[in-house]
């Protein structure tokens, strides 16, 4: 018997759902899908049948049969062997130091909905958005240090907070329509793209992003409650919200605001005040600010949390320094939450105060940047989930029980499954290339785009190649 830390088995059914929502749902992927008016449906559906059922079937299938610590990771480095398992882990952990200050930037500009419009103005000051990304990232570490459990309150939270602005929205888009008709004309001529359509299609990546993460939940197996039914159980439940939400909510945001009034970062809560005033009902909008901020900071704690449990994963293969595997007195990853805190710090701060082509970045630019960034970056582990998928099934050391799922329609199903999949990835990655419409620089986005995805994967590679040099001496 051994008296080191263990990883505790506290998550529950419950637990999961609400992590999933909390971590998936992105209510700022409505205001950006909105951006491109009526075709935006056409696209969230086709992200959803393309993306979302091949992803969701891949984790449901691939969780229940190893539902072990490290999720992605863990399947890729058991499918295709520990140098490809250590990039994809790399990447799955490396994008969301992009993703977190991206994120607390969207937080940031609906909390300041909450003190009315002479506030607005601050979301795009370079002090304030430092400010509040630095310490937004402090909470999520200072609260994940003291153990995931300690974080389900959040979780919980947040998860009602993405409900009820989901929930506002739409009754905001019923009272639009019920009083002064629909700001969109969703006649079918109009849900495809008649201007800038390759600008309109490359939104499709966002899109197909909005719906990644139900791995999460994978990456914690180790401390999940009865893992091998729980983890797909959760995917199942969550996946049905999710898509509520985004379809209902997007068609809400189009029909109580026009195109050209909406703000990406503050959009939920613009259209919420827009038809609340039309009842005379004020703060509502500064209500809904609030509630989107705080579903969004669950969403930063809980992939804050979730992420780093990969790194953990490699430090225990000896991937990474073995620092990184060690667990303190609560059963955390220390060493791999500070890791974490400091690399994305200093990245955010490079995204806002270095322009590689001179001058300024301005806040939105970082933002967009970065949130490609993460696209880009997180979309490469996608790519070898759908290859293990198929290259698992018939894997002999699988333990086999009655928990254990497996996708319907024999081979076929798995062939269509995942091959939907590998392709939406893949044009998905291609379309990030298209600079967001608004690019003031296009030549500063395009450096940093490529060239900070390639400094990550070089960085993956050197790594690995470091580590195991380190292992043979």
């Amino acid at each position: 018997m051994t008296d080191s830390p263990q990883l505790r088995k506290v998550l529950g059914l419950r637990d999961l759902v609400a992590m999933n929502v909390a971590a998936i749902v992105g209510l700022r992927w409505i205001s950006r899908s909105a951006r491109i008016g009526a075709p935006a449906m056409v696209l969230w559906v086709v992200a959803w049948a393309l993306f979302f059922l091949p992803l969701a079937g891949a984790v449901y299938e691939l969780s229940s049969r190893y539902p072990d610590q490290g999720g992605l990771y863990a399947w890729t480095r058991r499918a295709l062997g520990p140098v490809h398992g250590f990039i994809c882990g790399w990447c799955v952990w490396v994008n969301n130091l992009f993703y977190f200050p991206s994120l607390l930037l969207f937080v940031a500009a609906n909390v300041l909905v909450v003190f009315g419009p002479s506030a607005t103005p601050l979301a795009d000051s370079r002090t304030f958005s430092t400010i509040f990304v630095l310490g937004g990232l402090a909470f999520c570490l200072g609260l994940n240090l003291l153990g995931l459990g300690a974080g389900r309150w959040l979780q919980i939270l947040g998860g009602v907070s993405n409900w009820i602005p989901a929930f506002l929205l739409i009754v905001a888009g019923i009272v639009a329509l019920a009083t002064v008709g629909s700001a969109t004309n969703f006649a079918p001529a109009n849900l495809l793209p008649r201007e800038d359509t390759l600008g309109t299609i490359s939104l499709w990546s966002a899109l197909c992003f909005a719906f990644s993460g139900f791995e999460l939940t994978s990456f914690v197996g180790g401390e999940v409650k009865n893992a091998r039914r729980t983890i797909p159980m959760g995917v199942v439940l969550s996946g049905v919200v999710v898509t509520v939400i985004y379809v209902a909510g997007s068609a809400a945001l189009l029909v109580a605001l026009p195109v050209g009034a909406l703000n990406e970062r503050s959009g939920i809560a613009d259209a919420v005040a827009m038809s609340a005033g039309r009842l005379g009902l004020g703060g509502v909008g500064a209500f809904t600010g609030g509630l989107v901020a705080l579903g969004a900071l669950a969403g930063v704690n809980a992939w804050f949390g979730g992420s780093a449990r990969v790194p953990f994963a490699a430090g225990v293969d000896a991937a990474l320094p073995p620092s990184f595997a060690r667990l303190d007195a609560r059963g955390t990853p220390r060493s791999a939450l500070v890791t974490q805190f400091v690399a994305s710090a200093l990245i955010f701060l490079a995204s806002v105060f270095i322009s590689v082509t001179g001058g300024r970045t301005s806040i939105q630019e970082a933002y967009d940047i970065m949130v490609n960034l993460t696209i880009l970056i997180y979309f490469v582990p996608y790519l070898y989930l759908f290859v293990a998928l198929v290259k698992l099934r018939h894997d002999p050391t699988a333990a086999e029980g009655p928990d254990t799922r497996r996708l319907p329609g024999g081979q076929a199903g798995l062939w269509l499954i995942a091959g939907a999949g590998f392709l939406a990835t893949a044009i998905s990655l291609a379309l990030l290339f298209v600079p967001p419409a608004g690019t003031e620089n296009v030549i500063n986005y395009e450096v940093n785009l490529i060239g900070q995805a390639a400094i990550v994967l070089g960085a993956g590679w050197a790594l690995y190649w470091f580590s195991a040099r380190a292992r043979r001496i």
